[in-house]
């Protein structure tokens, strides 16, 4: 269709409207063609090594590079799918999200919706916020509850936006048990270190901010020690997280000293893990076995604490 004819016969400047009409079947046309190329990536006959990342034939049960066992076609056209919408698949990473958007939707059900954007220090105080005078009571539970409990949804959403940003990286790097390892041990030495600072005091702590430090110092120090262009990239990616997320807390007031405590625990992580990364196949049924145990004593807690709530 000849549009600046069209448009000239209305009165309109036909020429303008030509070129803007031709501009938009560009755009289309674009839009168009990127589904299409993002549909044969995840359709590509193909399967990828999740440990290794090689190519592997779409019948192949090991990857002929590592040997690791190879994923089952299904799966791994789905992780692709998948990709075209998440970042990548870190499937502890969105168990932990997860985790954490339960605790807040389980706070607002027993608690009520306004808890929502100004929580109330009894819902807290319930649901397992670290209260020191309460732990050194006996509460100790409430040493790994408060790490999967947040105070509101700017709260929450600050830090599982973080999660998202950092959470994939390691992930991918170092495999799901060292990251879950190291989440943690930072969430619970984050709360050993205000415990240990602010001593038996009446306070309500809560938050995954140690454990998102803690998986920061561990970027840092794992990229440092790596080295090359790439880890230095990877360290300042991190330093950087680093910094803006102690001025920010020191800003807002925010607890600094579990952030620290939980940071300075991941770095250490990062340090040991990147010195054993020759012979990470060695090391890897120890860190399972650790994510193992750290993960049924997170399980206890959450039932301790809701045994006792029920008998309060």
């Amino acid at each position: 269709m000849n549009w600046k004819k069209f448009f000239d016969r209305l009165g309109m400047n036909g020429t303008w409207w030509q070129w803007r009409i031709l501009k938009w079947q560009e755009r289309r046309q674009d839009r168009v063609q990127a589904i299409r190329d993002a549909k044969k990536v995840a359709m590509y006959r193909h399967k990828f090594c999740s440990q290794c990342g090689a190519l592997i034939d779409h019948d192949d049960k090991t990857c002929m590079r590592c040997g690791a066992k190879a994923p089952s076609w299904a799966m791994d056209s789905m992780r692709r799918t998948l990709g075209l919408v998440l970042p990548r698949w870190v499937p502890v990473a969105n168990i932990l999200i997860a985790l954490n958007l339960i605790g807040l939707l389980a706070a607002l059900f027993l608690f009520g919706p306004q808890n929502l954007l100004k929580p109330e220090p009894v819902m807290l105080y319930r649901m397992g916020a670290l209260v020191p005078q309460s732990f050194f009571a006996g509460e100790y539970w409430r040493l790994i509850t408060y790490g999967f409990l947040h105070i509101g949804l700017m709260h929450i959403a600050f830090n599982m936006i973080a999660l998202l940003q950092v959470g994939p990286v390691l992930e991918r790097d170092v495999g799901a048990a060292r990251f879950l390892s190291v989440y943690l041990l930072a969430l619970i030495c984050g709360g050993v270190a205000d415990l240990l600072v602010r001593g038996p005091v009446v306070m309500l702590i809560a938050g995954a901010s140690g454990a998102l430090f803690g998986l920061i110092g561990f970027g840092m120090t794992y990229a440092h020690f790596y080295g090359g262009p790439a880890g230095i990239a990877r360290r300042n990616f991190f330093l950087q997280w680093a910094m803006y997320g102690f001025v920010f807390g020191f800003i807002v007031r925010a607890d600094n000293i579990c952030h620290l405590g939980g940071f300075l625990v991941g770095a250490l992580c990062g340090f040991l893990v990147e010195r054993e990364r020759r012979n990470a196949e060695r090391f890897t049924a120890v860190w399972r076995g650790i994510a193992t145990v750290l993960s049924l004593v997170s399980l206890a807690a959450f039932v301790w604490m809701f045994l006792a709530r029920g008998g309060a």
